[in-house]
Order: structure tokens, then sequence, then C-alpha cells
């Protein structure tokens, strides 16, 4: 009887202990990035930096503990063109691929390497009375990077820094697009939900 009852007690205890661990399979993140691409100036080069900002969204689904697939989507917008009023440079994302997760505390740590395309539309000519032209080439592109999240209740969490190497291959020559290959970085912020 002693045994049977150490036994039933025993098993509450872990059981306790499962109910208290975070069963969420599913991370949702939304929010702000900013990705540095690099591009040669028409007639003046040379390789130059620049800021195009916009919006990132990814949702993660673990499959087994520290290890889940995602999926990342992202559009961005380059700086106005002064000397025309054609419509800003843009860059849309849509990757996915395995991340690897770890947890210390509050704070959750990640790890991803992702694959899909990337797509760079640009508009050349428009001023001076000259008609613009639209290019857009989509790609192969890469993302390896990582970030950190804060969880600030079980929930919902703030994603403090999320740092990628973004690679693509763009074909397409123009103002803003060089063809070759391009080697830049990604940084992203916002929010995230579990459920």
């Amino acid at each position: 009887m002693k045994a049977k009852s150490l036994l039933v007690l025993v098993a509450l205890l872990f059981s306790v202990q499962v109910i208290a661990q975070d069963h969420s399979r599913l991370e949702v993140f939304g929010g702000y990035s900013r990705v540095g691409y690099y591009y040669y100036p028409a007639y003046t080069g040379p390789w130059t930096l620049s800021s195009f900002n916009g919006w990132e969204a990814s949702a993660a689904y673990r499959l087994i503990p520290h290890l889940g697939v995602e999926g990342d989507f992202g559009g961005v917008w380059g700086p106005a063109v002064s000397y025309c009023s054609c419509p800003r440079d843009r860059i849309r994302t849509y990757m996915g691929g395995p991340r690897v997760t770890a947890n210390a505390g509050r704070v959750g740590l990640f790890g991803h390497v992702l694959f899909g395309g990337l797509t760079y539309a640009t508009t050349n000519g428009g001023f001076q009375g000259a008609p613009s032209i639209s290019n857009s080439d989509t790609t192969f592109a890469m993302a390896v990077g990582g970030g950190a999240d804060l969880w600030l209740a079980r929930r919902i969490g703030a994603r403090l820094v999320q740092f990628d190497y973004l690679r693509n291959n763009n074909s397409i020559p123009g103002y803003f697009a060089h063809p070759g290959q391009h080697a830049n970085f990604r940084l992203s912020a916002g929010v995230v939900f579990r459920f």
C-alpha cells in the first residue's frame, strides 16, 4: 500500500511539472525591418550602401524541443529618388527553413537558415520628361542569422533584435540594382506571440 501511495505521489508531482511547462508550438512575429542593400549608382559609382525600410513577418512551428521550421516574409522600400517622380525601389522576400532555439529564463534565443526567393523591383528613367521603365527580377535568396526575444508574459514578447546575413543574385541592371551577387544584411524588431 505504501509503495502504491508513493508511486501515485511521484506521478502527481511529475504531472504538475509537465502542466507548468509551456506547450506552445507556434510563434508568430511581426515588426519593423531594415535591409542594407548595396547598389552601384549609374555613371558615378562606387558601390554604395542604401537603407530599405519596411516590415517583416514570420511564423515558426516547434517540431521537437529546440528544433522547428520557420516561414518568413518581408517587404521593404528604398530611398526616394530626387531626380524623378518614379516609385521607390522595393524588395520582397519569402523564405523558409530550419530553426533552433534555446531559453535562458525570460529570454529566448534562436538561429535559423532560410532559403527562398527575393524579388527586386526597380524603376529607371522618369526624369526630364522621359518615360520611366520598371523592371523586376526574382532570384534565389538565403538568410542566415538569429535573434533574441524577451517574453513579457506567457503568450506575448518583444523581439529585441534579429540579424540576418541576406544573400541573393540579381540579374537586372539598373540605377539601384547592379547585376551580380548581392551580400546584404537585415535587422528586425517587433512583437512575438505564442500559441
